[in-house]
């Protein structure tokens, strides 16, 4: 073949294949069009469906209302809940505590919540003020009735003479009585056991013939062996009927399963169960006011006087919690103030500390009353002349040091 008509063979081909390949373009594009228009007048007559399929799947506002006012009356529960178990921890609560341990509901933020629960907890408790005043009430009488001493409590009083013989003579007349029951009591003794006696031998037959009784009836017939039930193993297999369970009667708590892991049965949070009301307690809780934030602690679980103390110590002011300790002690007890006890939570001051705030005290100049004193043993203690004399609050010092350790 020559190289002409193989030249000629090629382009021929090449036009072949090029007519070939417009044709299946243009049919793509033919069906590509076709699609293409489909596509549009689908999309044409599902412009009005969609709208309305998307609005059934979204919540109405009254929906999203409820949620948003179920989630912040659980938070405002888990926060009173929390602030309990810190009270009885020892520890107030302050509004930085709730993002950090999750309390804040994802609608709000934090700075919101804190707001929220401030306002909230100061409006339910003005509207139930009589509630509360009533449960403290109760509880101050409850706390009187089972007081036991009338006075402070120390060395008894000599009993008198005529008590003393009172008390001898009221033993003695209950000793001759005793005595002239005596022989009655035996002779009654004596027939009690003969009694006894015949009582028990009777008991022991009745025993007898009872156990008799129980192994003939116990006892299968010859004519009837006992078979196993066909269903028997079955029924072993199965689990305890609900008035034998062990769970029979055991109240769930509304959101949570009992499930088994491990071979053991715990209760965990149902993540299919619908979100539950939690009840808010917070009759009992208390706010301390800050200069920057504010402090909560549950008054039945933490004293007033501890959460007083503990709110100076966080909002960092040494000199006004000194004074404050120093006073109160000083009015109420009366007794002066062991430096020691700055050591202790919730101050957990170190002897420096509590040396500069003592200096601080007298350069300031505005408490002349607070004045330091100083056992025999080194023992450093500090009161206010408002309520104590120098010398007096130095012999109670010396006895609280050194007098009462050895008395010990």
């Amino acid at each position: 073949m020559s190289e002409q008509m193989k030249m000629a063979g090629e382009s021929l081909g090449q036009d072949i294949v090029s007519e070939d390949a417009e044709s299946a373009v243009g049919e793509v594009a033919a069906d590509q069009g076709v699609a293409a228009a489909g596509n549009a007048e689908a999309a044409a007559v599902g412009v009005d469906e969609a709208p309305e399929g998307e609005a059934a799947d979204e919540p109405t506002e009254e929906e999203l209302a409820a949620a948003r006012e179920l989630a912040e009356n659980n938070a405002l529960a888990d926060v009173f809940d929390d602030v309990r178990k810190q009270s009885a921890d020892s520890h107030l609560v302050t509004p930085e505590r709730w993002p950090e341990i999750g309390l804040v509901p994802e609608h709000m933020t934090a700075e919101d919540f804190e707001m929220f629960v401030y306002e909230w907890l100061e409006d339910y408790q003005a509207e139930h003020k009589e509630e509360i005043e009533a449960e403290r009430a109760a509880e101050r009488a409850k706390a009187a009735a089972v007081r036991s001493a009338t006075r402070a409590v120390g060395v008894p009083p000599k009993i008198p003479n005529r008590r003393l013989e009172q008390i001898e003579a009221d033993n003695e007349a209950k000793a001759a009585e005793a005595a002239d029951k005596a022989p009655e009591a035996v002779e009654d003794s004596a027939e009690a056991e003969s009694a006894a006696d015949v009582d028990a031998s009777v008991q022991v037959d009745n025993a007898a013939e009872s156990a008799e009784s129980a192994a003939v009836a116990a006892t299968p017939a010859a004519s009837e062996p006992a078979m196993a039930s066909p269903d028997s193993a079955a029924e072993d297999d199965q689990p305890a009927e609900d008035d034998r369970s062990p769970f029979a009667g055991l109240r769930i708590p509304e959101g949570y399963r009992l499930e088994q892991i491990e071979g053991e049965w715990v209760l965990v949070e149902d993540e299919n169960a619908a979100p539950v009301r939690k009840e808010i307690k917070c009759n009992r809780i208390k706010v301390l006011m800050g200069m920057h934030s504010y402090y909560l602690y549950d008054e039945t679980l933490m004293t007033a006087s501890y959460a007083r103390w503990a709110f100076l110590a966080a909002e960092d002011n040494p000199v006004v919690t000194f004074v404050e300790c120093v006073r109160e002690d000083s009015r109420v007890y009366p007794r002066p103030y062991a430096a020691e006890c700055l050591k202790n939570p919730p101050f957990r001051m170190t002897d420096e500390q509590i040396e500069e705030t003592w200096q601080a005290v007298r350069d300031s100049g505005n408490y002349p009353d607070i004045e330091r004193t100083e056992a025999s043993n080194g023992d450093v203690y500090y009161y206010s002349t408002q309520y104590l004399e120098s010398g007096y609050a130095a012999s109670l010092a010396e006895y609280d040091a050194v007098e009462r350790p050895a008395d010990v």
